[in-house]
């Protein structure tokens, strides 16, 4: 387990979901240590942000380092979306958590973004076998 004071969140706030690409826009950043808020359970970490953002946190949401926003992207609601974003940041030591103050249709952005896979069950193509023939 990494130590707790390598374990950083960096907080977006006050920026601007767009659909598409799907992004946070123009946001005010913060970093935070995991040490700093550790011992404090979901609650106590929304009350957290929203002294750091100075704004009430009502739609937040986390993504881990290294992921795209629409692959990564969770919500962070209740103590269950709280220990599943603590367990991201332990493996991944960062985590990036947005704020959403307009209260965006997000996961319907995030659907839009991402292009259909086609079935290919039904595929009409004829297969193509390979022979190995021995010389």
């Amino acid at each position: 387990m990494a130590k707790d004071d390598a374990l950083v969140v960096e907080v977006q706030y006050n920026g601007n979901f767009f659909p598409r690409p799907f992004t946070y826009f123009d946001p005010d950043k913060k970093k935070i240590r995991y040490a700093n808020f550790k011992d404090k359970g979901y609650s106590e970490f929304i009350a957290h942000l929203e002294l750091i953002t100075r704004r009430m946190c009502k739609d937040v949401y986390y993504c881990p380092d290294g992921q795209t926003l629409c692959r990564g992207f969770a919500t962070l609601q209740n103590d269950c979306d709280y220990h599943e974003f603590l367990e991201y940041l332990h493996d991944k030591k960062k985590v990036t958590v947005y704020v959403d103050h307009f209260r965006e249709p997000l996961f319907d952005w995030i659907e839009m973004e991402e292009p259909e896979v086609e079935d290919d069950t039904n595929s009409n193509e004829d297969e193509v076998d390979v022979i190995d023939k021995e010389v």
